[in-house]
């Protein structure tokens, strides 16, 4: 019979047995999911490429965040673009989003274009709790899955680090997938934590997420099942990261 008490015990045992995959020094991302005219996608792109991502950039160079990405839609809900900034200073990141923001007033025109494009968007702030090493260039294709999840997220994220981290860690070892993270709410929706695969393409990642949760339910079917009761609710997304 399913024992949850047995699941936790188990939980904290291969926590102690093992390196834990989060990092040594916080990570954080401020994510904006925006909605999107469809037909008119394209130019909101090249607004980003050529107006908006230099704006960025010069963040980068002048250390207040250490990387930044405009990701395209390319199955899931509603959301039609990501932008997302990443640090590990939080106040050094409000800053940033602060100054990029004011310098695309200065050139308003082009604000309100993309506005115009992308007229709505949710806000969400993001702190990395786990993942794998970085690739050197940002993997073409992303599966995120958006879960919901209920009091007992830090059950979930004890989980994700004893029995879900190695297996994806060895897929990772494997080529099956480029690289994983693990990202727990700070601040925005109802989504309270991301699980983010990265491939080589679109699909890549439906063939990959087709044998995931058999390789999960195959390493630690209790914990897996006890994962799933926490975090009960998703909504997943395959994006495809635009070149800068």
């Amino acid at each position: 019979m399913f024992n949850p008490r047995t699941v936790v015990y188990t939980c904290a045992v291969l926590l102690t047995g093992q390196l834990a995959y989060a990092q040594q020094t916080p990570s954080y991302i401020f994510a904006a999911y925006y909605r999107c005219a469809v037909g008119k996608e394209s130019r909101a792109d090249a607004i980003y490429k050529e107006t908006i991502a230099p704006l960025l950039d010069k963040q980068v160079k002048e250390g207040r965040i250490t990387d930044f990405g405009w990701n395209r839609h390319w199955m899931g809900g509603a959301w039609r673009r990501v932008e997302y900034l990443q640090g590990t200073n939080l106040d050094k990141m409000v800053d940033a989003r602060n100054q990029y923001i004011e310098a695309m007033q200065k050139q308003q025109a082009v604000s309100d274009e993309f506005d115009s494009i992308c007229n709505s968007h949710d806000d969400y702030i993001w702190q990395v709790g786990a993942q794998s090493a970085a690739t050197t260039t940002p993997p073409p294709a992303s599966l995120s899955q958006y879960l919901r999840c209920e009091s007992n997220e830090a059950e979930a994220d004890a989980i994700v680090t004893a029995a879900i981290a190695p297996v994806l860690n060895q897929h990772v070892k494997e080529g099956k997938v480029a690289s994983w993270s693990w990202l727990q709410h700070m601040a925005g929706g109802q989504a309270r934590r991301v699980l983010i695969l990265r491939g080589a393409s679109p699909k890549a990642m439906l063939n990959y997420w087709a044998t995931l949760d058999q390789a999960l339910e195959a390493a630690q079917p209790d914990l897996f099942k006890r994962f799933s009761t926490i975090c009960f609710d998703h909504s997943d997304y395959i994006w495809e990261y635009t070149p800068r």
